[in-house]
């Protein structure tokens, strides 16, 4: 009876979650967060699933969907991957995690972003003054997963997000807390995760000072050296909602609703079949709940303004044993419907 009573509770606050936060994240909050970086999906697992795997993510790839993952981690582990992004931008990261005792584990990553040698443009050089530029992003994170029951995980992970273009820069502190649970029989897991809570991210620095003679002076009057206040943006946070269910030995669906402050709110869905050493796996992810057309804005404007620019995700990976030592690599995919190309990357990762 009490067993009962408890199912049903846990069922009516997932109804209730799910039923509260479907009405939020409309597009009329798109592009007012800061931190854009930290919504690109990390871990080739994540990748090909389209990021639904919130309820059952395991390991280092839990540092990035749901922390409460981080309590599996068995024994010392390692991952580094590395992809082509938007226009060429090189993404890569770096994992690396370990128990601490019988119950808590913790794991460190740093991911960055390459972009390359831009060309610097000016309002009297507007093709370019013959020199470049090279913006630097990275989000370092410190992550801490504690079991606590048998069925009951959760996790903890602060972050330190830093962009710098040429003499600006930004820095903002943050933080995601996550829970998963795992229903009497196993097939069932449940994974509820708040991400990038956090300080706000403003721009400060020598670039944003410029001469400018003072209104209201004499002719001839010099230039005197102001300093513009860039705008303090949020991070994007986001409530993410994930169920996962095992069909049959092997084979693995699990859904997830991620509920944005920032932006449009998004429904993914994810499978994966594991066999002996090989697993594969395939999702999709879609905005949802998209508000109210303006009026004046043509359809097909509004569908290209809400519409997501990723489609199908797929993602294939092999685990190879090498004495005390697995090593496993794994290629994940992401298509992209317009604008750009498709993502891809490559992932290895061990543990001992």
């Amino acid at each position: 009876m009490k067993n009962t009573i408890f199912n049903s509770l846990k069922a009516g606050l997932i109804a209730s979650l799910l039923g509260a936060t479907i009405y939020a994240g409309t597009v009329n909050s798109a592009g007012t967060a800061a931190g854009a970086q930290l919504l690109i999906p990390q871990g080739n697992l994540n990748i090909a699933l389209s990021t639904a795997n919130g309820s059952s993510v395991s390991g280092l790839n839990s540092i990035y969907v749901n922390p409460a993952g981080v309590a599996n981690l068995s024994s010392m582990a390692g991952m580094a991957s590395s992809g082509d992004y938007l226009a060429d931008t090189q993404l890569t990261n770096l994992s690396f995690g370990m128990p601490l005792n019988e119950s808590t584990n913790m794991a460190v990553s740093l991911r960055t972003m390459d972009f390359g040698d831009i060309m610097k443009t000016t309002a009297t050089s507007t093709e370019g003054d013959g020199t470049t530029f090279s913006p630097s992003f990275l989000v370092a994170n410190l992550a801490f997963g504690r079991n606590i029951s048998d069925r009951v995980r959760v996790g903890l992970v602060g972050k330190m997000v830093s962009e710098t273009i040429e003499d600006v820069s930004a820095t903002a502190m943050g933080a995601d807390v996550g829970v998963q649970y795992d229903f009497p029989g196993d097939r069932l897991t449940v994974g509820v995760a708040l991400k990038n809570l956090g300080s706000r991210l403003e721009y400060s620095g020598t670039g944003l000072e410029q001469q400018l003679t003072p209104d209201g002076t004499q002719p001839g009057t010099k230039d005197e050296n102001f300093s513009m206040s860039a705008m303090d943006s949020p991070l994007p946070t986001s409530l993410d909602i994930a169920v996962g269910y095992q069909l049959s030995d092997g084979l693995t669906v699990m859904t997830s609703f991620e509920n944005f402050s920032y932006q449009l709110n998004t429904l993914s869905f994810g499978a994966m079949y594991s066999a002996g050493n090989v697993w594969l796996a395939a999702g999709t992810k879609m905005n949802v709940q998209k508000g109210d057309q303006p009026s004046g804005m043509s359809d097909v404007v509004w569908e290209d303004y809400t519409t997501s620019n990723w489609g199908a995700t797929l993602g294939f990976g092999v685990n190879l044993e090498m004495d005390a030592t697995n090593v496993s690599i794994s290629y994940a995919y992401r298509q992209s419907v317009e604008f750009f190309d498709d993502f891809s990357s490559v992932e290895v990762s061990f543990t001992f």
